[in-house]
C-alpha cells in the first residue's frame, strides 16, 4: 500500500501566513503614516537678520522696499520708530504699494487699504499686513527673516 501524502494543509497554512502578514505590514504602514500626518514633526524655523543699511537711508514719509530671498518688505519710519512690513496683502497676496500722499498702503487687487502702522482699514483684507522684526546694531538696520 503506497502513502500519499497530501500538502494541501501546509499549503494553506503558509499562504494565510503570508498574506496574514502582508496585511498586517500593510496595516501597520497605514497606521504610522496616519499618526504622523495628524502628528507632524515640528521643524525649528530659522532666522537670520539680513542688513537694511543705516537708518539714515530711510527718509520720514518714503518707504523703502526691499527683496530678500523671496520676502519682498517695505521698510519706512513709524509712530513707533523703524518698522518692515510684507509687501504681501492679507487678503489674497497682492503686492502692496506706498502711497506717499496718503500715508497708506494701498493693495491693487480690492482696493485694500492699510495705515503707516500696517493696520488694515478699509476693503477686504481680514487682518494687518505682517511685519519683521528691526533689529539696531549701532546705526545700522537689520531685518530677522525667517528661512524657509
Amino acid at each position: 500500500m503506497a502513502i500519499i501524502h497530501d500538502d494541501a494543509g501546509r499549503r494553506r497554512f503558509l499562504s494565510q501566513a503570508v498574506m496574514g502578514f502582508g496585511l498586517l505590514f500593510g496595516l501597520g504602514t497605514l497606521g504610522l503614516r496616519f499618526v504622523q500626518f495628524l502628528v507632524p514633526s515640528q521643524k525649528p524655523r530659522q532666522s537670520e537678520a539680513v542688513l537694511i543699511g543705516a537708518e539714515s537711508r530711510i527718509q520720514p514719509g518714503e518707504a523703502l522696499s526691499m527683496d530678500f530671498g523671496g520676502h519682498k518688505i517695505l521698510v519706512l519710519q513709524t509712530d513707533q520708530g523703524v518698522a518692515a512690513f510684507s509687501r504681501r496683502c492679507t487678503d489674497l497676496g497682492c503686492l502692496v504699494s506706498w502711497n506717499r500722499e496718503r500715508q497708506q498702503f494701498l493693495c491693487p487687487c480690492h482696493r485694500g487699504v492699510y495705515d503707516k502702522n500696517g493696520t488694515n482699514i478699509a476693503g477686504p483684507p481680514p487682518r494687518p499686513l505682517d511685519r519683521f522684526e528691526v533689529i539696531r546694531r549701532g546705526e545700522q538696520l537689520y531685518v530677522n527673516i525667517q528661512s524657509t
